[in-house]
């Protein structure tokens, strides 16, 4: 159990609160204001805040019936929700179960991804070379394709068009769990050819659920790629120095992370093609990019379904596929 962490937070030990319709009697009211945790039967916790913790138990109590523990510390009403992060993001980390959904790296429980992509075939895919994950594409929405087709044409005129997507298309391949099954319910690309002129402009990105990320710069000079992707792959393959190894490679590692994802991420840039290519066909970067895409996609569908531009799904693809090939029959 890792019960010694609530410590080393600051939470006192639990009160047993089995069978107790109000803790009011716990908390001396003005000083109710807060973070707690619950206990449950199973040894699972959850983490909240509360500006008054009684009312907020009064609530949990009617949700969960195998509610057992409480434990709460005072915090400041300015502070509740950044040190409800800490607690949240602490406590994952140290391997705790808890119940919450919001700031976990990892959703548990039934999903409804797992009704279009199963754990059995979730669990292979991580496992193995994404090859075998050949669908059919299934976006056959012409009055999107209408929609999305200006820009699609706009971003074939831009510079190094091919080239990205190149790059899209190794992307949404070997990082998205079965792309064409999965494509607009569950991630989407976004074609925003915004003009180029000196400075790098959006050519697309991909969103996960409500978290975006890969995204694609460009001017007459080159690319830049930025990647979204789980930290634990990248210390299990890589060592606790990986991110020594990716800033030598000149990647620029900025930690930069969204609530959705959890604690679990960092963002790497790429400022050229090339260095891109390597992140897209490195096994230990592509695992930490297919975790965290894979845990967005059980946390919930795409909220902009109607952003997305399969015309540019459909080229990217394509043009990786032929990418690749030509590399194979160069090596034959």
């Amino acid at each position: 159990m890792s019960d010694h962490l609530l410590a080393e937070l600051g939470f006192p030990a639990f009160h047993d609160v089995v069978g107790q319709a109000s803790v009011a009697r716990l908390y001396a009211a003005g000083q109710r204001c807060g973070i707690y945790v619950l206990g449950f039967a199973d040894g699972e916790r959850y983490v909240g805040q509360a500006l008054d913790v009684t009312k907020r138990y009064l609530n949990h109590r009617k949700t969960y019936a195998d509610l057992i523990q409480l434990s709460f510390k005072r915090v400041s009403a300015e502070a509740l929700d950044a040190e409800e992060q800490r607690c949240i993001h602490t406590l994952e980390a140290g391997g705790m179960l808890l119940r919450n959904f919001t700031h976990m790296s990892v959703v548990r429980g039934s999903r409804a991804f797992d009704e279009v992509v199963t754990p059995e075939e979730q669990a292979a895919w991580l496992r193995s070379d994404p090859d075998f994950q050949d669908d059919e594409a299934h976006v056959h929405d012409e009055s999107l394709r209408r929609r999305q087709r200006h820009k699609f044409e706009q971003f074939m005129t831009l510079p190094h068009a091919q080239e990205a997507l190149t790059l899209l298309g190794l992307y949404l391949m070997s990082t998205l769990p079965f792309p064409r099954r999965t494509e607009q319910d569950f991630w989407i690309v976004s074609c925003l050819p915004g003009g180029v002129g000196k400075e790098y402009s959006l050519y697309c990105r991909v969103t996960v659920n409500m978290q975006e990320n890969f995204s694609m710069y460009g001017n007459e000079n080159g690319l830049e790629s930025s990647f979204h992707m789980a930290i634990s792959p990248l210390k299990e393959l890589l060592g606790e120095d990986w991110q020594r190894q990716l800033e030598e490679n000149e990647y620029e590692v900025s930690g930069h992370r969204y609530k959705s994802g959890g604690h679990d991420q960092t963002q790497v840039s790429a400022f050229e093609y090339d260095h891109a290519r390597v992140l897209l066909t490195s096994r230990e970067t592509l695992q930490a990019m297919a975790i965290l895409n894979s845990r967005l996609m059980r946390r919930g569908g795409t909220h902009q379904p109607g952003s997305h531009c399969p015309q540019l799904v459909d080229a990217a693809i394509a043009a990786a596929r032929q990418a690749l090939e030509m590399e194979m029959n160069q090596g034959e």
